[in-house]
């Protein structure tokens, strides 16, 4: 009697999963849905319309300034032209920062889309599958967060880039010279598009922690649009404390990371940009942690 002996099945090494496959996975995931594509598209517009809109607000208001004062040409007030440079600093403009006008809707969409990125998959159950795919579960968030980063940075780039070349001709029309060369517009471009990044990360994180649209979504806004309201309220209280605490909240302290000079009692633009990292990685650790131990 003879015994036949089959040996155990090896696994290729071809298929082993790999960092760049779990990327591969995840890119086509979020291009193959036509509503991300039209959300992109509309986010390109919005960002771009509104930040039209404000190159010419203060196009005209800077122009003026300049010819009248703070007076702005009312009836009966006095005329007392100013230079450029006056102008700015009497109406709180930079002009250096009209790329990044309309970002803040740019923030609002693309942050909601990174919640929904994974919390769509909590919702419907599909993060099983994506988690018994990739049984380590963080080479799939990692994937998602550079997939979300590189698209949130491409497109606030190129919608920054595209505000500049219109609100070029615009403030020409009213005497103001604004271009490429002017200092701080290229870096004011290179750095929106990292401050929406970050943004990204922090609804990305969001998704993981809450694995709730609806309540992802909520968090954010109130993280970068209404904490800042309340931490200014927090000036009237007694205390140099409050005084400063608004300017460490991630709004905040992200739109002075897009500035160039230091202000007088305000936190310096290399701070700011350390602070907004710390709000970051004080979402995105927790999430990290709560993907690694908590079923799906």
């Amino acid at each position: 009697m003879s015994t036949t002996t089959i040996s155990a099945p090896q696994r290729s090494a071809r298929g082993s999963l790999t960092f760049t496959g779990v990327l591969r996975s995840e890119w086509i995931k979020f291009r193959s849905l036509r509503s991300t594509q039209l959300l992109l598209a509309f986010t390109f517009l919005a960002v771009v319309g509104v930040g039209t809109m404000a190159a010419w607000v203060q196009a005209m208001s800077l122009e003026q300034t300049m010819t009248n004062g703070m007076g702005m040409g009312m009836p009966g007030a006095p005329v007392e032209p100013m230079t450029l440079s006056q102008a700015e600093a009497a109406m709180g403009f930079n002009i250096y920062a009209i790329p990044n006008a309309g970002l803040q809707i740019g923030i609002l969409i693309l942050g909601a889309l990174a919640v929904l990125l994974i919390s769509s998959e909590f919702g419907t159950g599909m993060i099983r599958s994506t988690m018994t795919a990739v049984p380590k579960r963080l080479p799939a968030f990692f994937a998602k967060a550079v997939v979300l980063v590189v698209v949130s940075y491409v497109l606030t780039l190129l919608a920054a880039v595209a505000t500049t070349l219109i609100a070029m001709p615009i403030f020409s029309a009213y005497g103001i010279d604004i271009s490429f060369g002017l200092d701080g517009v290229v870096y004011s471009i290179l750095m929106g598009g990292l401050y929406v990044a970050g943004v990204a990360l922090i609804g990305l994180s969001l998704g993981t922690l809450l694995r709730s649209s609806a309540g992802g979504i909520i968090v954010l806004v109130v993280v970068f649009f209404l904490l800042d309201v309340g931490t200014q309220l927090m000036q009237l209280m007694p205390g140099e404390f409050w005084k400063y605490f608004n300017q460490y909240v991630p709004s905040v302290a992200g739109g002075r990371m897009l500035e160039i000079h230091d202000k007088g009692a305000f936190i310096s633009p290399y701070v700011g940009g350390l602070i907004f990292l710390g709000w970051i990685l004080l979402f995105m650790i927790p999430a990290v942690i709560s993907l690694k131990v908590r079923d799906v």
